[in-house]
């Protein structure tokens, strides 16, 4: 799935986030397990890679199967004015730069509202109970 297409989108949700001082287009997507970065991305910004002792397999809906094996560790993502580390994963995206999966939004208890297509963030200061 390119950019537009995923902006086009009506069930996904879509914000800006900033990586080495740079605002960046990202995807808030619980459907992935795992997080990624673009190659052009990693190299515009001249992010610290990170090669894996294995090579990962990933499913992508425009590439089919995406074999990969070099990530970047530990990166400061600033979400909303907060900052968090993420692992991302190198892969060949086209227009998305960044993609944070559920890897990212259980690890910061982010709350996703598909309906509003919004986003939110537990509280620092109080801890409030969610309960169903």
């Amino acid at each position: 799935m390119t950019g537009a297409e995923a902006a086009g989108s009506g069930n996904l949700v879509m914000g800006r986030c900033m990586i080495a001082g740079e605002s960046l287009c990202v995807l808030f997507d619980s459907g992935v397990t795992h997080s990624f970065v673009s190659f052009a991305c990693v190299e515009r910004l001249g992010l610290p890679v990170r090669e894996l002792q294995c090579e990962l397999a990933v499913s992508t809906p425009a590439s089919g199967l995406v074999r990969t094996s070099s990530l970047c560790v530990s990166l400061s993502v600033e979400v909303e004015g907060r900052r968090y580390r993420v692992n991302l994963i190198r892969l060949p995206l086209q227009v998305l730069e960044v993609i944070l999966g559920m890897d990212w939004l259980s690890a910061n208890r982010i709350l996703k509202d598909c309906r509003e297509k919004k986003l939110f963030f537990p509280s620092v200061e109080e801890p409030e109970l969610v309960s169903s």
